[in-house]
């Protein structure tokens, strides 16, 4: 049995996918018998059938009483999944509008507020892998000197991501150093990822133990990533702090973890087949 809710993809509201598989298993339906077989109030029968109609789902029947019987779904559900799909596009374009256009006029408003002196104003606060994803995704791409990572499983981005947040700066020529736990030589695929990473130009070396995972961009910007350890799944919130004494002082951390740590060795590697894996991105 077809569920209603599953023709709402299509467009159809509740009233309209009742009305229609009523009409499905009949050869013709009066609009009284559309609204017993389709539990819908009578008073809005007349107007479902109309609109079914003028979707192409149905076609009135000129008789005595006035029936309605259904179009082949072959037909008419394909006519209705183009116009569906049609409206997306007119969707995606009225709201790639509005972004723009409120970006401009917010612009303004944002960098006025930021001449203002609140603290509060350099912090972003970042909950759910796909908001977290989006932003490292921009801070990458907007880096212009440097970047330091501390790369920490399990991993955030997904494997295209991660791939696109590394390699992104390293092929602007940006100076880019990770520094990764030695537990993942241990990682085939891991190492494998680094291999190739190294062969892009990212520094990389080897520490017994990396507290947390950093990304500082341009000194300027750092993201730091936190696990809730008591989510059975991982589960993160990311912090974005834009303060440059913030951005020195964890700097200083790195650069303490970075002289103690091993290098890792440069590896002749071949590009990735695909999508990288999950296992050796930045976040």
């Amino acid at each position: 049995m077809t569920d209603p809710a599953s023709l709402a993809q299509l467009g159809l509201n509740a009233y309209e996918a009742a009305a229609y598989l009523a009409l499905l298993g009949r050869p013709e339906l009066t609009p009284s018998e559309v609204a017993g077989l389709g539990k819908i109030p009578r008073q809005r029968v007349y107007d479902v059938l109309e609109s079914l109609a003028a979707k192409g789902l149905c076609r009135e029947r000129e008789n005595a009483p006035k029936s309605y019987a259904a179009v082949d779904p072959r037909s008419a559900l394909e006519m209705l999944g183009q116009e569906r799909l049609a409206e997306l596009d007119r969707e995606r374009v009225r709201t790639r509008t509005a972004v723009d256009r409120l970006a401009e006029e917010l612009g303004p408003i944002f960098a006025a507020g930021k001449r203002q002196n609140d603290p509060l104003a350099y912090v972003e606060v970042l909950s759910g892998s796909a908001r977290i994803a989006h932003r490292a995704m921009a801070l990458a791409a907007s880096a212009k000197r440097s970047v330091t990572s501390c790369v920490k499983r399990p991993m955030i981005l997904s494997p295209d991501q991660n791939w696109s947040f590394m390699t992104t700066p390293l092929g602007r020529g940006l100076s880019y150093r990770a520094l990764y736990e030695e537990g993942a030589l241990g990682d085939p695929e891991f190492s494998g990822w680094m291999s190739r990473l190294a062969d892009r130009g990212l520094s990389i070396r080897l520490s017994p133990e990396v507290p947390l995972k950093i990304q500082s961009f341009d000194d300027e910007v750092v993201l730091v990533s936190m696990q809730d350890p008591m989510a059975g799944e991982p589960s993160f919130t990311a912090v974005v702090i834009h303060n440059r004494g913030l951005a020195a002082m964890l700097g200083l951390a790195f650069e303490h973890l970075w002289e103690r740590a091993r290098p890792f060795p440069e590896k002749a590697g071949s590009e990735p087949k695909g999508l990288p894996t999950d296992q050796g991105g930045a976040l």
